[in-house]
């Protein structure tokens, strides 16, 4: 309820001085008594501005109009801009929010270069703290190049710099400068990316090198069958002489353009109950003329498991596998390949007591044209592709290669199947 107002106050004050005055005789001192009494309620309530003058925020007093405009116009202002702050803080959220999604390193710096915010992927990044805010970043992140980096008011191109805390990530910064003289820099891990550009201009590279030695045999070729001093007998005996080039830069197109699709595709399109013991003969018989000596394959099929995937590929498995064993092995080397029952899949396994691998080259097996020239092989050649193949097809298999070697005593290569009887899912009548 609203005390009554300064002119109802003032009328009732004044209507009792005159009262007070007719009946005492003292006209003056009851106005002075009344002037006094409005003197101290002005003061009370000018107390009660003042003590909510010290929190504002919440409703003015109880007082007189005079008092209660003074402090309700504040008092709105402040409420407005409130509502404004808390939006803003509601945008900042909103914001802060947004950074922490973002999987690149986000700092915010002051004029001073001081950390003033950063995401959670920053404190991963350079294994910043909450403690650290209000530090240089230049004096946390120990790198020469970064700190530079940090010193240029100049907007430049992106830095690329090696991480402080691992040697072997790479980073890429940004930076980016306000009106209010603040940087906002970005950091990116950049390792994966130069990898592939690494990959790809070696695989360019190694591409043109494995074209370039046949098509400059064939060339040969054709420079003396032009010649027009060589004999029709001659150029019959060159003509004989492409086949081998020519069935090597087939071969390369062929497997490269395999792992072109396997790597483009990480589903089979048509999975079919698949019988491996099948498969594996099919594939020894396809290799009878690489062997060195008869018998030279061994062939042990313990199991009668199927499994779910593609024949053709599955197949290319097992051809790439064994030529690898039979490229590295001596023709009284033997070599033998194996379905059998684990505990709870089946394995293949390609084993052969040749070469061998030093065990620094295991882990780049699998790489495209990556070759390992050991001393005491009996065959090289190949496209370089087949290992690389074949870990592309376990993939989409769910499975994956394992390799074992000791140099000079052999090398084991294996891969796990589930069996097809937990997919019963999938129709059973498609056998290969």
């Amino acid at each position: 309820m609203r005390p009554m107002s300064e002119l109802q106050l003032i009328t009732m004050l004044t209507a009792i001085a005159i009262g007070g005055g007719l009946l005492t005789g003292q006209m003056g001192w009851c106005f002075f008594l009344a002037a006094a009494a409005w003197g101290i309620r002005q003061y009370g309530e000018f107390e009660q501005l003042r003590q909510w003058a010290k929190r504002p925020l919440k409703l003015p007093p109880n007082v007189s109009d005079s008092w209660y405009e003074l402090a309700i116009t504040p008092y709105r202002q402040l409420g407005r801009e409130r509502q404004r702050t808390r939006a803003t803080l509601a945008r900042v959220r909103e914001i802060i929010g947004v950074t922490e999604m973002i999987p690149d390193a986000v700092i915010l710096l002051d004029e001073a270069g001081s950390i003033e915010t950063m995401n959670s992927a920053a404190r991963r990044l350079f294994n910043l703290k909450k403690e650290d805010i209000g530090l240089g970043l230049g004096s946390i992140v120990r790198s020469p190049d970064f700190a530079a980096f940090l010193r240029n008011d100049v907007a430049e191109a992106p830095l690329e710099f090696t991480s402080p805390l691992n040697p072997e990530q790479q980073l890429e910064a940004r930076s980016f400068e306000s009106e209010s003289l603040r940087k906002l820099i970005l950091v990116r891990d950049i390792t994966s990316s130069n990898r592939l550009l690494t990959m790809r201009q070696q695989f360019v590279a190694n591409v043109s090198h494995e074209l370039r030695t046949p098509l400059t045999v064939v060339n040969g070729y054709l420079e003396a069958m032009e010649d027009p001093s060589a004999s029709d007998e001659l150029r019959l005996q060159l003509i004989g002489k492409f086949a081998t080039p020519m069935s090597r830069m087939q071969a390369l197109v062929e497997d490269l353009l395999l792992l072109t699709q396997l790597e483009a595709a990480t589903d089979i399109t048509e999975p079919r109950l698949i019988s491996m013991t099948q498969v594996i003969k099919g594939a020894v018989d396809e290799l009878q003329s690489l062997q060195r000596s008869p018998g030279q394959i061994i062939v042990r099929c313990e199991s009668e498991q199927k499994v779910i995937g593609s024949e053709k590929e599955l197949h290319s498995v097992c051809t790439n596998l064994l030529s690898n064993a039979l490229r590295h092995s001596g023709s009284s080397d033997k070599i033998e390949i194996s379905w059998a029952d684990t505990k709870d899949n089946v394995r293949l396994t390609v084993a052969d007591n040749g070469t061998g691998i030093p065990t620094e080259y295991i882990d780049r097996l699998t790489e495209r044209f990556f070759r390992v020239d050991v001393s005491g092989a009996q065959a090289r050649g190949g496209t370089g592709l087949g290992l690389a193949i074949v870990k592309h097809v376990l993939k989409r298999h769910d499975s994956e290669l394992h390799i074992e070697s000791t140099l000079n005593e052999g090398s084991k290569f294996y891969c796990e199947f589930r069996p097809a009887q937990e997919d019963r899912h999938l129709a059973t009548e498609n056998v290969v």
